[in-house]
């Protein structure tokens, strides 16, 4: 209805612009003439100016022509005589805009720019308008879910914002999947050094979630790409937020966002602050099958998971006309990751009867900083949606890190005894260095408004290195030598260069897109302590091919098929040979491990139902050739001149593993006041690892669900309510068991404009979230039991400042107080 108003009203200035022409005279003859066009769009919001009445005047002011802005803000006038014009533009709701062009001969195509319409404040004062983004919207092609909607994640990390997304599973390490797959994590769409819970949910605007990329996207990741888009403010004027939080396990957070915006400049600024403690605990219950006999072995472990940490992000954007715009930040992250555990084994006969019992302790203490620059540049051209970008992306991340690790064994009495175990005492320190390079540029080329090509190329460059000395107690003699089964010096190194062209069209209502990416890359690894030895892997080119299919039909609704080839690199700590020992268990990396490759292929469903419901259903099928898994053996290791019986894990290729499924999406304004989303995936998969040996093979049916409730309350109330479940899940060896969780939140917003919001979550109600699962080799099973006290009361406050002001500093200049509207086209023209 309003697109009928707003298209009516401008048809009738145009109607009485074209009788004020026609009493000027004729259209111009076609010889000497020229054009001149340009782009309308609100200043507040960015977005196109659609059916303004545009009119070109002569300089005594009478009008020549006129017509309406495009839907896409855009207008055009041909074959206008060589000479000096006015041009007007005038609607409803917006002040009134000139700026004289002029055509001549070396110039007869002239750019009139983007031009902002600032909003008619006396005209809306009694307009009402209210308009908020949804909690999760969805495109046939990627969903996106606003963390600033989300009472859960409030005052955590992009751990505990993933954890709220449907299509997205995050287990109790940090661990993320969709669809039973692992995907690409970006963060502003370019890779990081940093880790989940080393992001501040609070500086995350939302979150992309796109489940079969394009060839335009990276070919890492098996199930897609998770984006994590940081916030950006660019409101004109000076404004930001400040905020602060505690919770019942004594963990605290502040931050403050500063946005200042004038002209040809934004500059942005943001700080936080993150201190959280964890309590957690641990069960390994092992069934050992000897030869001769059975035995039973239990490790607890419990303590306390601190992680402490500041992060800050500072930029600004340079419009430098209306056509180019530069981008400059930095972030800077660090703080300490500390585990302090107290440990417990108890060692039993095969009545599970109580033998010996040892105690001691498991501490570990991380501290990192991180420091990312970023330089984007975007030129836009003339034609709509032609444009071009440059960005490159530096990570330099610096790490120490120290363990102390003792165990003493007791018999029944109470006694120390040093048979058949040994005591073991250790402590270990080193550091590691990490840099990751990326640059990309993209060009984007439209033929029509339904067809464009695009293409780019982007390069990728890592380096690790690391160091660990890990000294042990020899007993009896007390004293201290370097453990070389626990002690390393890695250097780790890949280059991944990649180029891409795409072309998209449509026919009516049914639309195509193809693609090819090419990637090559190259790897090589270097153990300096202990048995040097050293790898270099070079992959040649590699092809990724995509095809999307789509088709409209009436009444809102469409239908999409695809299919995208996938790959997964072996990340550097699968590759790493350096064995990390903890009690009966222990885990290594291994340096053979290939890509795995993975075919994959989507049908999906979009239907939008009276603009209040969306509902999207997706089949699905990935066939991955030497597929990335974990192996378990037991085997043996000689730890300070004593030999030690472990349950070995490293990363495997399995033959294949195949996945089919489907995932149905819906949300629903079931009210005015309640908005309901619900994500339900159902999937079987396969897993084939007999080249690694007979009854490794293994299949099971998993599903997982997600149910997201907003209601708004009286007294400006908003309750939230989230939920989540997770099935069974297969391994090789052995499988995973069900968990769930459930979080509630309340927020109140306060003050004029909702200035100040104050919001009390309770997270993991039920204290349920957990990870237990089940292993069995060929001499033993175990029982895998770890859970961190995930259910935690939080406080939060946020306070949003400022206000819109685009005359921030002209105002001091301007003694008669008045705005300038002709200089509304020559100052902030960005997009």
């Amino acid at each position: 209805m309003r697109k009928v108003v707003l298209l009516l009203t401008g048809w009738m200035f145009l109607f009485n612009l074209a009788l004020t022409a026609q009493q000027h005279g004729t259209k111009p003859p076609a010889a000497n003439t020229g054009t001149i066009y340009g782009k309308l769009l609100d200043a507040q919001t960015g977005k196109p100016v659609e059916y303004a009445s545009v009119a070109m005047l002569r300089p005594d002011s009478s009008v020549l022509t006129g017509m309406l802005s495009k839907p896409n803000g855009d207008f055009n006038f041909e074959n206008l005589a060589i000479g000096k014009y006015i041009l007007k533009i005038n609607f409803i709701g917006y002040e009134a805009f000139f700026k004289p062009v002029q055509l001549n001969t070396q110039s007869t195509s002239v750019d009139a720019g983007n031009i902002k319409l600032r909003p008619n404040v006396k005209s809306l004062a009694a307009v009402n308008v209210v308009g908020e983004k949804p909690a999760f919207t969805m495109a046939i092609d990627k969903r996106v879910f606003n963390v600033e909607k989300n009472l859960a994640s409030i005052g955590g990390t992009a751990t505990d914002v993933l954890k709220q997304v449907p299509s997205v599973s995050v287990d109790i390490d940090g661990n993320v999947s969709v669809r039973n797959g692992a995907p690409t994590i970006f963060v502003d769409g370019r890779p990081t050094t940093l880790t989940l819970d080393q992001i501040p949910a609070d500086a995350i605007a939302n979150i992309e979630v796109v489940t079969n990329p394009s060839a335009k996207y990276d070919a890492e990741g098996m199930s897609g790409i998770l984006n994590i888009v940081l916030k950006k403010n660019k409101k004109a004027g000076i404004n930001g937020q400040l905020s602060a939080g505690v919770t019942s396990l004594g963990s605290t957070n502040t931050g403050i966002d500063f946005n200042l915006r004038q002209e040809k400049f934004n500059f942005f600024v943001n700080y936080g602050t993150r201190n959280r403690k964890s309590p957690m605990t641990s069960r390994i219950s092992r069934k050992n099958i000897l030869a001769d006999t059975t035995t039973y072995t239990d490790q607890l472990q419990d303590g306390d998971f601190y992680r402490n940490f500041q992060t800050g992000r500072i930029g600004f954007d340079w419009f430098i006309d209306n056509r180019n715009t530069l981008t400059i930040s930095e972030g800077l992250t660090g703080g300490n990751f500390n585990r302090y555990n107290d440990q417990t084994q108890n060692e039993m006969d095969i009545h599970r009867e109580l033998v010996r019992y040892g105690t001691g302790i498991n501490n570990s203490k991380n501290g990192f900083r991180n420091y990312t620059t970023q330089l984007g540049y975007k030129h836009t051209f003339a034609r709509e949606g032609e444009e071009l970008t440059a960005d490159f992306t530096y990570n330099y991340a610096t790490s120490d890190n120290s363990s102390a690790y003792s165990l003493q064994y007791y018999n029944l009495k109470g006694d120390t005894i040093n048979s058949p175990v040994k005591p073991q005492n250790r402590y270990s320190n080193g550091d590691g260095k990490t840099t990751y390079i990326t640059g990309q540029i993209d060009y984007v080329r439209p033929f029509s408004d339904k067809s464009k090509i695009e293409m780019g190329l982007r390069t990728n460059t890592r380096k690790f290195d690391n160091y660990t000395n890990t000294f042990g107690q020899n007993y009896p003699s007390g004293t201290f030598t370097i453990d070389s089964a626990l002690s390393n010096n890695y250097h780790y190194q890949e280059q991944i260069n990649a180029g891409y062209v795409s072309y998209t069209g449509s026919q009516g209502n049914f639309g195509y897109q193809a693609g090819l990416r090419a990637e090559q890359s190259n790897y090589n690894g270097e153990t300096r302590f202990g048995d040097k030895a050293s790898y270099k892997i070079n992959y040649p080119i590699s092809l990724f091919p995509s095809v999307f299919l789509s088709q409209k039909f009436k009444g809102d609704h469409e239908l999409q098929l695809n299919y995208s080839r996938r790959i997964r690199r072996p990340w550097f700590r699968d590759l790493l040979p350096t064995i990390d020992y903890s009690g009966q268990n222990a885990s290594r990396g291994n340096p053979d491990l290939r890509p795995e490759f993975t075919n994959s292929f989507e049908l999906s469903y979009l239907k939008d139902i009276a603009h209040k419901h969306n509902v999207l259903v997706s089949l699905y099928y990935r066939n991955t050739d030497n597929a990335i898994t974990d192996f378990y053996v037991d085997t043996t290791l000689n730890l300070n001149g004593q030999t030690q019986r472990v349950l070995l894990s490293y990363p495997i290729n399995a033959s294949t593993r195949n996945s089919y499924g489907a995932e149905i999406t819906v949300r629903s304004q079931l009210t005015k006041d309640w908005d309901l989303t619900a994500n339900v995936n159902l999937a079987q998969t396969k897993i084939n690892a007999g080249n690694q040996g007979d009854n490794l093979s293994n299949s099971g049916f998993t599903w997982f669900g997600k149910l997201n409730s907003n209601t708004k309350l009286p007294w400006n109330l908003t309750l939230q309510i989230t939920g989540e479940y997770e099935s069974r899940q297969i391994l090789p060896q052995g499988e995973r068991k069900p968990q769930y969780s459930i979080d509630a939140g309340v927020k109140k917003d306060m003050l004029k404009n909702k200035a100040l919001s104050i919001s009390l979550t309770l997270n993991d109600i039920f204290n349920s979230d957990r990870n237990l699962s089940y292993t069995t080799t060929a001499f033993s099973e175990t029982e895998n039991y770890r859970k961190r006290l995930s259910r935690e009361l939080r406080l939060n406050a946020t306070w949003r400042f400022g206000k819109m002001d685009y005359n921030l500093f002209k105002r001091k200049n301007n003694k008669s107080g008045k705005d300038n509207n002709g200089e509304m086209g020559g100052g902030d023209k960005s997009e």
